[in-house]
């Protein structure tokens, strides 16, 4: 044990300062995470839940509204979740909120809830995904009040990308473990055209073993086998292939607005060395690491989003969260 101790000790000294925190603070982190567990949960409940088809450029997509009888919001959440993620898999999200958040989901045209006619002539580009963000914030008549927009993934590559093209804004953007690219092989990606639709089907066990097979976390991993069972692949081959030359690298220096860059661990997906990274880039990023377990990962972003939601936007930074952010050596 006491060799394990040891071992544990040097693997948190071995990573740089920006992903490194005090046992006090580990303290904070844990507490903040187990705050989020609730007992005897109706995930996604009707009673609470609506379903919204907001109008966008070739069709609809879904946005799953959820308010609690008494919310305690200073401002409304709007969560934009990761590449093909269905809601199922967003159950500690929901958990942790559903009581006392009021928040929006909102599904992009990836995902197979969308109402996307013709796929062969539609837009399933990154650029749209930004412009259809926007549109469901024109359509919930948000757009002049103050309201946090979230996402972890993809999700927030979609943010960056919007920005950059002037096609999104939100009073308040945070971004979960951001990618920089389609984390897909770029073979892959690049055959995507030619391959038949149902062959995708047919090989979607393959690509589970190949995208996930090694991944440790199970939780993560069901989430992944999950999303791809749940695969449109349709849409996903466009998407994808639309996707395939996007690095923002080189680019995040033109976003001049702020950015508050959150992570709280690494896998197979998710490297955390690139958080910093991208953060250092932006000229007002700001980075924000709450150390956890990946199996947690999904807790930590829930327990961020509460706290941001019951805090205003002159407020901004929650009093809670404020000694995560690392200093960055901007250049």
């Amino acid at each position: 044990m006491a060799r394990k101790k040891k071992m544990d000790s040097e693997d948190i000294q071995e990573k740089p300062p920006e992903l490194q925190v005090t046992e006090a603070q580990q303290l904070k982190i844990d507490q903040l995470i187990d705050s989020t567990r609730k007992e005897g949960v109706n995930y996604w409940d009707k009673k609470i839940t609506k379903e919204i088809f907001v109008p966008v450029n070739d069709g609809e997509i879904r946005v799953l509204h959820v308010k609690p009888e008494k919310p305690k919001n200073k401002r409304i959440i709007l969560f934009i979740p990761g590449w093909g993620v269905i809601a199922d898999g967003f159950r500690d999200l929901y958990e942790g909120l559903y009581d006392s958040i009021e928040f929006y989901y909102i599904e992009t045209r990836e995902k197979g809830s969308s109402r996307i006619n013709p796929i062969r002539k539609a837009d399933m580009s990154i650029s749209q995904n930004a412009k259809d963000i926007q549109s469901v914030i024109n359509y919930l008549g948000l757009q002049n009040t103050d309201f946090v927009l979230a996402g972890p993934c993809w999700g927030a590559t979609i943010q960056l990308l919007g920005l950059l093209e002037k096609a999104l804004d939100a009073p308040t953007m945070i971004a979960f473990d951001p990618m920089h690219k389609l984390w897909f092989n770029r073979f892959l990606l690049d055959i995507a055209p030619i391959v038949p639709a149902f062959l995708v089907n047919w090989l979607k066990p393959l690509f589970k073993w190949v995208l996930f097979g090694n991944m440790k976390e199970k939780s993560q991993k069901k989430r992944s086998e999950d999303f791809l069972d749940n695969a449109d692949a349709r849409k996903w081959k466009k998407a994808a292939y639309q996707a395939r030359k996007l690095n923002l690298y080189g680019k995040l220096n033109e976003i001049r607005k702020e950015i508050l860059v959150f992570n709280g661990t690494t896998d197979k997906v998710h490297e955390q060395t690139e958080y910093p990274k991208m953060a250092k880039e932006l000229p007002n990023g700001r980075f924000f690491y709450l150390n956890t377990e990946e199996s947690k990962r999904e807790r930590m972003l829930t327990a961020v989003l509460r706290e941001f939601a019951l805090v205003d936007g002159k407020t901004n930074i929650p009093q809670s969260l404020r000694e995560f952010e690392k200093k960055l050596n901007k250049s």
